[in-house]
């Protein structure tokens, strides 16, 4: 359990729109959709209800809009025993985000950024050091400041750092130098070493490039069926993801990235956390919707499925 680690997410808080259909449409192109839904949303949120879920005991750093998503966001979070004293609600709107699914799982996501660009990043690090956090969990789905300003003060305090560089952008990594671990997936790997890490040398090849750049401690790149691999400066290591039905793919990163980074500040060993993280997004893909999907602890340590 993880219910002594005190946690921070600074990151984004979005109401998803899930439509769902057997096949996306083509250029001009109608299809009937299957269903449709709402859900509790953004990869900060996902990744602030993953902590929880797992027990420590998070804060969340973001900013929606007094609207009727925005009431809807913070009394879903505050219902999961999240503290959203660093939330602001001066956004002009709160963010959307438009995930289609597919009759197999995959999915396409829009995103509307809304209040999620409008954060302030001296607030967002007076709320983080407030907070006293052991870990710090950021993304890149608010503006650059923000995310380099968080992670450099989180550094600075000796907090465990670890960056989710979703979504897929250029990001300036060398601005922020130092975190602990950082994770990108498939697609995001390729916006910012430009290397789609296919192969076993391309993810070599990405994984130095993403140390040197940024200077953290580990390289953990997402690869979705394939696993995860880790690297620590001296050698290259692939952990096998486990089998599972595939039902929704859209929050299995975020799933990873906070159950890897729990374990990782409980035991200190990355590749067993990265094995946790395999486990937790496993059950997330087998489940339907974003925060929804997020497994407990307990879940996690009864998985005993076989590895692909």
């Amino acid at each position: 359990m993880y219910g002594n680690i005190r946690a921070a997410v600074v990151g984004s808080i979005n109401m998803d729109l899930i439509l769902k259909m057997e096949k996306v449409p083509e250029l001009s192109e109608n299809v009937l959709g299957t269903d449709y839904g709402y859900a509790n949303g953004g990869k900060g949120a996902n990744q602030a209800t993953a902590l929880a879920m797992l027990g420590a005991d998070v804060k969340m750093i973001g900013k929606v809009a007094d609207d009727e998503n925005g009431k809807a966001l913070l009394e879903n979070l505050q219902g999961k025993n999240i503290d959203t004293s660093g939330i602001d609600t001066d956004g002009n709107q709160t963010g959307l985000a438009v995930i289609i699914l597919d009759g197999k799982g995959r999915n396409r996501i829009v995103v509307y950024e809304g209040a999620n660009a409008q954060i302030d990043p001296d607030k967002a690090v007076s709320h983080l050091l407030d907070a006293k956090p052991d870990l710090l969990l950021i993304q890149f789905e608010t503006n650059e400041d923000v995310v380099i300003k968080c992670v450099n003060e989180a550094v600075k305090n000796n907090i465990v750092t670890v960056i989710d560089c979703g979504p897929a952008k250029a990001f300036n990594l060398e601005k922020m130098q130092g975190a602990t671990i950082i994770s990108p997936n498939e697609s995001e790997t390729q916006a910012l070493t430009g290397i789609y890490p296919e192969t076993d040398a391309d993810i070599s090849k990405a994984s130095r490039i993403l140390k040197e750049r940024s200077k953290a401690e580990f390289v953990v790149l997402k690869l979705g069926e394939r696993g995860c691999s880790v690297w620590d400066g001296e050698s290259l290591n692939i952990l096998p993801s486990y089998k599972t039905t595939v039902t929704d793919t859209t929050a299995a990163g975020d799933c990873f990235t906070a159950a890897m980074a729990l374990e990782y500040i409980k035991n200190g060993n990355i590749y067993n956390a990265c094995d946790i993280g395999n486990k937790a997004g496993a059950i997330a893909v087998s489940r339907m919707g974003a925060a929804s999907s997020m497994p407990t602890f307990a879940e996690i340590s009864n998985y005993s499925i076989k590895e692909l």
